[in-house]
């Protein structure tokens, strides 16, 4: 199995207090200081309050203006879907200043994308990139709302370039959600693991809260019963040996709770495309690259004619950041 880049002592010491119940005065694991990405975590358990009252505010103002626009979706019986730290920070963590983010990460039905961009608009959002057309006609998956600092990120995809996903996103990926607040759902707990592990595969280093992230799910994954829907779902990303990496080192570091049968069985859905993480890893034109390979039709055509536009005049092609 290839190994990935293991966590750090603080991360691995940070995951045993929590999976033993992280009790409050509990942590006895090496001191993060300021700087490590898990110090709003420890924060309280440190004596670090400047650090903990920062990010309560931060995540305070984050949700309050966020949930303005929530309202709004609510009020025309649809919904968005919280993934990643917007999810985890009040469902998993032990309060919601210790899972800090820059950004909240929302998943939207395709069928309801013009409908939620607009609400966004009229509640006073503004669009940032990469612009209409390459959101609006799938060739993207995301796009930036600002509003008062805050920024907000719609996603159909969990890859940025949705083409070259090597598999298929869970079929019952918008079923049997957990109701987070009105207009704001959750993903069920398999297909919540499963998409932070395909986000965290797409980058070239593993942060710390990502790891804590891993273990968290995989503590309510367990709790639900749901290891088969998980591995289920995972092995039809075809990418389930590089999830099954992150599993066993997840397992075997961090003591996560995941049966050993998971990671044996995704670890022998080995499949060829898995270079597409690679390749996307490796940054400047390569993913934009990827994208006009792996599109079809309509789509191959413009966004060739796309990229030669922007290759003339000197400008950057779009990449996942």
């Amino acid at each position: 199995m290839k190994r990935v880049e293991q966590p750090d002592a603080v991360t691995k010491d940070t995951c045993l207090w929590l999976l033993a119940g992280a009790e409050e005065g509990g942590y006895s694991g090496a001191d993060p200081g300021e700087t490590h990405g898990l110090s709003p975590l420890l924060s309280r358990e440190t004596g670090r309050t400047e650090i903990s009252l920062s990010c309560a505010a931060m995540w305070f103002r984050q949700e309050q203006i966020i949930r303005t626009v929530l309202e709004r979706i609510a009020a025309e019986g649809i919904s968005v879907w919280a993934v990643k730290g917007f999810d985890l920070a009040g469902s998993v963590y032990p309060f919601p200043g210790g899972r800090p983010m820059c950004d909240a990460d929302l998943f939207i039905r395709e069928e309801d994308r013009q409908k939620i961009m607009g609400i966004f608009q009229r509640a006073g959002w503004s669009k940032g990139s990469p612009g209409d057309g390459v959101f609006t006609s799938g060739i993207v998956s995301e796009m930036k709302m600002f509003k008062q600092g805050v920024m907000a990120e719609l996603h159909t995809h969990i890859f940025y370039f949705p083409a070259t996903f090597p598999g298929k996103l869970p079929t019952d990926l918008f079923e049997n959600g957990r109701l987070l607040e009105p207009g704001l759902m959750g993903f069920a707990w398999h297909n919540a693991l499963l998409l932070v592990i395909i986000h965290l595969l797409t980058n070239v280093s593993i942060r710390p809260v990502w790891w804590v992230d891993v273990c968290l799910l995989c503590r309510k994954v367990s709790e639900s019963g749901t290891w088969n829907e998980f591995a289920h779902n995972a092995s039809g990303t075809q990418l389930g040996h590089a999830i099954s990496g992150i599993l066993e080192t997840a397992s075997s570091d961090l003591k996560a709770p995941v049966p050993e049968e998971t990671v044996e069985a995704l670890f022998n859905c080995n499949s060829e495309r898995e270079v597409i993480l690679d390749q996307l890893k490796q940054g400047k034109k390569i993913p934009t690259l990827m994208n006009l390979k792996h599109l079809r039709g309509w789509k191959k055509v413009s966004w060739a004619c796309a990229l030669s536009w922007l290759i003339l005049t000197g400008k950057q092609p779009l990449k996942k950041e």
